[in-house]
């Protein structure tokens, strides 16, 4: 019994002793450098982008493109006992403003007398924003009815109206068109001559855009 009893206590003495190293051990070690808590670490701010927009015209992103309405906007309509060089001067001014999508106050339209004969060529003068278009008719056929087919070889370009179609397709603020002037003429269905930009505030990228002209005088704008 006694044997049995001290083996059972030496044993519990290498024990002891075993863990009092692994302690030691473990004391003797300099310590890990603590880990930082990202949680606790500030997060870098991104610097704002600097933007100069000097060179663009700003202005608020219309609902939608500009446009007039020849009922309301522009002299009445003729009616069918009117000469037909009247009707056919209103309908010159009615197209030269559409096609602007602004109206002068001050345009005048005038046209030589129509007889309406079939092969007959007349060619209009509308005086819109001090600028003078041709607008002219060839009349195919005569009778109770006259058909004729028409041509506007040129309609006004008006850097407002162009600029704030620009801001609806980019949905950008900052637009700049390279206009020579703020009126200039521009051949339709055809590209205007010059170009446009558009601005992102936010980033500061800088978008170059052709300009397409419709014979209505719509735009469509093109990345370049």
């Amino acid at each position: 019994m006694l044997n049995s009893t001290r083996r059972h206590r030496v044993a519990l003495g290498l024990v002891a002793a075993g863990s009092a190293l692994a302690l030691a051990a473990c004391g003797g070690d300099d310590p890990e450098p603590a880990q930082p808590d990202t949680a606790a670490v500030e997060e870098v701010e991104e610097e704002a982008v600097e933007v100069d927009a000097s060179s663009f015209n700003q202005g608020p992103i219309p609902d939608e493109a500009p446009e007039i309405d020849p009922e309301t906007d522009l002299p009445a309509e003729p009616d069918a006992s009117a000469p037909l060089g009247d009707r056919i001067a209103w309908e010159a001014l009615e197209r030269i403003s559409t096609f602007a999508s602004v109206t002068d106050p001050d345009a005048t339209s005038t046209c030589p007398e129509i007889a309406g004969e079939e092969g007959e060529s007349v060619t209009c003068t509308v005086t819109f924003l001090d600028e003078e278009f041709e607008y002219s008719i060839d009349i195919s056929s005569s009778g109770i009815l006259i058909n004729y087919e028409w041509d506007m070889p040129e309609g006004p370009l008006v850097r407002e109206v162009v600029e704030d179609s620009l801001r609806v397709s980019a949905e950008s603020e900052l637009v700049l068109c390279d206009m020579d002037s703020d009126v200039e003429r521009g051949e339709t269905g055809g590209e205007a001559p010059f170009l446009c930009q558009s601005l992102d505030e936010e980033t500061g990228d800088v978008t170059e855009w052709e300009v397409s002209i419709s014979q209505y005088g719509s735009f469509s704008f093109y990345r370049v």
